[in-house]
């Protein structure tokens, strides 16, 4: 079984009137059935309301499942017994970095957590320490976090989850209150983590660029997966991602655009890099 596995989960949302009376039901999540490996890093895209952020908290047992079941190295997230293991296992950051930040400076605050579950204080250090230095803000370890810009803060706020140890990430969309700086910033430390640290990253996003690195996506639609692929069978099908109402990638839609026109190139095309090479290479078999 891989480290995160569901089958055929639905979740529904109950609207209720002041009186308790069931006023209709919002099916947020549809049958949703994926397993995904140790070490993979997959991005979930969507639109606004697609279900990706319900699908999100599923990982990590803040909601459990209306029908089917998710399981999280091998523990079923429906069974309490398990919770606190499940939520060692699967790590969870969210949009907003001051709404995990509790702590006054930085490494008080990275170090929460593993002194939350009894790990002892010589590694509760050393595990404040590597989790900053893996996330490249081990300098900033005597700053106030209020001090910090929004990247460097979602950037704490990913060590202090990594410091409890955890097998998997959960992104719940970590750049969405981000400027493009610190976007980048916080995309970078997460690929390291997954590259360097061989931890499971479950990245949800919006935002297209962020995924050109991921080694599966899922794109989600009315709660149901409706794509499934690498980045490159993904962005292949410009189409088919503006009926769902997502963009792509500038540089793809820009190869895409030319190919209409007639220019010779590979469906696809992830980076500015890579059409470039494209195209010189058209360049030189046409002189």
């Amino acid at each position: 079984m891989g480290i995160v596995k569901a089958s055929d989960v639905v979740y529904e949302y109950i609207r209720r009137d002041e009186e308790g009376n069931v006023e209709g039901i919002t099916t947020a999540v549809d049958k949703v059935s994926f397993e995904i490996a140790p070490g993979e890093f997959v991005a979930i895209l969507g639109h606004n309301g697609s279900g990706k952020s319900t699908l999100a908290k599923h990982i990590n047992a803040i909601l459990n499942p209306t029908e089917g079941t998710v399981w999280v190295d091998g523990m079923d997230t429906g069974d309490e017994d398990r919770l606190w293991d499940i939520r060692q296992t699967a790590g969870m950051v969210f949009q907003n970095p001051d709404n995990q930040i509790i702590g006054q400076v930085v490494e008080e605050d990275v170090g929460f957590g593993p002194e939350n579950i009894g790990i002892p204080t010589k590694q509760i250090w050393e595990r404040v320490e590597e989790s900053l230095r893996a996330v490249g803000m081990y300098e900033y370890r005597k700053h106030s976090p209020n001090r910090l810009s929004g990247g460097q803060k979602q950037r704490v706020s990913i060590a202090g989850v990594l410091a409890m140890h955890p097998k998997c990430i959960v992104l719940d969309e970590p750049t969405a209150m981000l400027d493009p700086s610190g976007r980048r910033e916080v995309i970078r430390a997460v690929r390291g983590l997954n590259q360097v640290e061989g931890v499971t990253v479950i990245l949800i996003t919006h935002y297209m660029e962020e995924i050109i690195h991921a080694d599966r996506v899922f794109v989600m639609d009315q709660g149901k997966i409706a794509m499934e692929g690498t980045p490159r069978e993904i962005f292949s099908q410009v189409e088919r991602l503006k009926e769902l109402r997502l963009d792509v990638p500038q540089v793809t839609l820009l190869a895409y655009e030319l190919k209409k026109r007639g220019v010779s190139l590979p469906d696809g095309i992830l980076t500015p890099q890579e059409l470039a090479d494209a195209l010189t290479g058209q360049k030189r078999g046409q002189s």
